[in-house]
């Protein structure tokens, strides 16, 4: 019983999240396009929003299921976003950012002793 609650305060505190976000971003809009966005309307795009981001997600684990992997990689997430060629392009540099960064820093393992004399790996992190 108490995992149905704090199941349904995470899902309630990700939906009131999404409102949120979606209320500030038509105030954004609405103040750049001289427009007023009524409660009704934030609350049905937050509605869809959190719809379609449940589909991502369910989609996302199925990606990964067929590649019998059970984390999501990067690739899901182009699959994902294929269809719309401007999302595919951002994903495409975020992730290519990320892989340059994670090349800059290169782990190296040194052997050390521990206090008792016993001999242990430790990594090392550098960046170039």
């Amino acid at each position: 019983m108490a995992d149905e609650e704090d199941h349904l305060n995470k899902r309630q505190t990700l939906k009131a999240a999404i409102h949120f976000t979606v209320g500030r971003v038509c105030e954004e809009i609405g103040a750049e396009q001289d427009l007023t966005f009524s409660r009704h309307v934030i609350a049905t795009l937050s509605e869809l929003t959190s719809r379609q981001l449940q589909t991502y997600a369910t989609d996302l684990e199925a990606f990964a299921g067929h590649a019998k992997r059970t984390v999501i990689a990067p690739d899901d997430v182009k699959l994902l976003v294929r269809r719309n060629p401007q999302m595919s392009a951002h994903i495409k540099a975020l992730i290519e950012t990320t892989e340059e960064e994670k090349g800059a820093k290169k782990k190296k393992k040194k052997k050390t002793k521990d206090s008792e004399g016993k001999s242990m790996d430790v990594d090392i992190e550098t960046i170039d």
